[in-house]
């Protein structure tokens, strides 16, 4: 099996490259800044069974529809946020019905949340009123003054970044049929920080000479039936709490999820090229349309 990595810096290289070569594929790789296969998507001239993107935001949809055209690859990974919006998306799953384009959804190929397992395991707990899904951190910036924080170039600060792994955790709890029936009631982002305060990051380097116009927070609520669920993000919220909390009326199930493990990854490529595709385009479009609200530029 042959594997086309675009975007070869980052989490290309210290994850997406390991992860395929565990997995058994051999791996020829696109970068313009470090060493790799080839500088440009327009130089290969091979062919792949699979192709994954990981390159900044605003590149995804001229890279995969490039790839779809000259039948580089029949099937595209394209990492988080995916495209600009669910008919962007949606349409270009529809024009190339050859290729089979999947967002990365790596959280839903991790062990299974100890909360909902907790919850469901205890035969004396009472209805799930309030689920909480958090991503926040202490001081996890991605490279500040980089593209991430860009608005022209990222789209969008931390709910481009964290949301689509907090609705995977969502997804793997509940399973795509609860999507329908899910309402959003409020959301909401906003900048709590500026570049001068980026003295450091947990992740990444600083540019002071960068931009850094995108919002740090963010948080949304849903109605499902009866559960109200919370979701938020932030990159600088002085705190680190990456956690599912389930509450009821008389106890709480929590689990502290983390960052992903990297070998999700790798489940997340294999699993998917034999998985129902009909399956990833129901997820992937619904993100699509959730993240819509959270465009900045």
């Amino acid at each position: 099996m042959k594997a086309l990595l675009i975007g070869a810096g980052g989490i290309g290289q210290n994850v997406y490259l390991p992860q395929l070569m565990k997995k058994g594929f051999t791996v020829d790789t696109v970068d313009s800044v470090i060493p790799a296969t080839y500088d440009n998507v327009d130089k290969v001239d091979s062919t792949y069974d699979v192709a994954v993107i990981c390159t900044p935001n605003f590149t995804h949809y001229e890279i995969a529809t490039y790839i779809a055209k000259k039948n580089i690859a029949p099937v595209i990974f394209v990492e988080k946020p995916g495209f600009a919006s669910a008919d962007i998306w949606n349409n270009t799953v529809e024009q190339y019905r050859a290729t089979k384009f999947i967002m990365c959804k790596n959280n839903l190929y991790r062990d299974k949340q100890g909360a909902i397992t907790g919850y469901t395991n205890d035969p004396s707990a009472d209805k799930m009123l309030r689920l909480d899904i958090k991503w926040l951190n202490n001081n996890r910036v991605p490279n500040p003054g980089g593209w991430s924080t860009n608005r022209k170039l990222s789209g969008g600060g931390v709910a481009l970044d964290l949301f689509p792994h907090l609705y995977c955790q969502f997804i793997k709890m509940f399973d795509v049929e609860f999507l329908e029936h899910i309402t959003r009631t409020s959301y909401a982002m906003t900048q709590q920080w500026k570049l001068s305060d980026m003295l450091n990051s947990d992740y990444g380097n600083v540019n002071p000479n960068g931009t850094y116009d995108v919002c740090d927070f963010a948080q949304e609520t849903w109605q499902l039936n009866d559960t109200v669920i919370n979701i938020e993000a932030g990159w600088k919220a002085g705190v680190d709490d990456q956690a599912i909390t389930v509450h009821t009326k008389d106890s709480s199930y929590k689990w502290n999820f983390g960052l992903c493990p990297d070998y999700a990854y790798g489940e997340m490529i294999v699993q998917g090229l034999t998985e129902d595709y009909t399956y990833h385009n129901e997820i992937d479009s619904w993100i699509h349309k959730q993240l819509e609200v959270y465009y900045e530029g």
